[in-house]
């Protein structure tokens, strides 16, 4: 018991920390967003291939897994209510299955196993052979030059591949029903646009902006926590992935009540 006990004050201690520092690490990320050396080109040139690596290079198997979906749950859901005689309901149902959940959610988690590992390695080991301290020796911020550019292209991955993953599914869903069933393409993108709101839209950009965030932000944070030795690098990896993980719960919770 004792032991539990002791557990489990540390595991509070360690979560406490962790807030307070992932606090201070966003105020200054914000700080950073005003500072003009963000529009070096040496800074643009950074964000430009973090959004090759992290939009472009992912755009094949992305593809295939928006297909893959919008043919079993867009195409699936929609054919079994259509059946039942609730086709009057479909947009409501797609818009908030399809938008509102799928589409951040399943981004999310594909940007994590593929992105989200490599930055949090790639600063890992820039911490350990010292290339930040060196950074910061010849006076270039950090913030400026490897934590901005790399989250602020998270935010714009994670909302372009949500809207692309929206597109895909539907039209990938639409194949069976046009396949099943006497419904045209115009009647499925009439009943979603009339589903579609404010709130839709709100909850989308709201997630897809704090996914955005988290997906970058917690695997850099956590990869400046680890030490100097190699044998750190697989401990912040574990670390940053569960960080992550609880980040998209959170995230999912959000949405859920907006």
């Amino acid at each position: 018991m004792k032991h539990f006990i002791t557990a489990l004050g540390q595991k509070a201690i360690a979560s406490v920390h962790f807030f307070i520092g992932y606090f201070w690490f966003t105020v200054s990320f914000f700080k950073g967003c005003f500072n003009p050396h963000i529009l070096y080109p040496s800074v643009q040139l950074v964000f430009l291939r973090q959004i090759y690596f992290t939009g472009v290079q992912i755009l094949p198997m992305f593809t295939i897994v928006s297909v893959a979906l919008g043919l079993a749950l867009v195409g699936g859901l929609t054919n079994f209510m259509v059946q039942f005689g609730a086709q009057d309901a479909v947009g409501q149902v797609l818009v908030s299955v399809t938008i509102k959940q799928l589409a951040p959610v399943v981004t999310m988690i594909l940007l994590t196993l593929r992105t989200s590992t490599a930055v949090t390695a790639e600063i890992a080991l820039m911490k350990m052979n010292r290339e930040i301290e060196t950074l910061k020796s010849l006076s270039i911020d950090p913030f400026v030059y490897l934590y901005i550019p790399r989250i602020v292209s998270g935010i714009v991955c994670l909302s372009a591949l949500s809207i692309f993953f929206v597109y895909i599914s539907i039209i990938g869903g639409y194949l069976i029903l046009s396949f099943n069933l006497n419904i045209s393409f115009d009647f499925l993108i009439t009943t979603i646009f009339d589903a579609f709101t404010f709130n839709t839209l709100l909850v989308f950009v709201i997630k897809v902006i704090l996914g955005g965030y988290f997906l970058m932000s917690i695997p850099i944070y956590t990869a400046l926590q680890a030490g100097n030795a190699v044998t750190e690098i697989p401990i912040a990896l574990l670390r940053g992935m569960q960080r992550l993980f609880y980040a998209i719960i959170v995230v999912e919770i959000i949405g859920v009540f907006l």
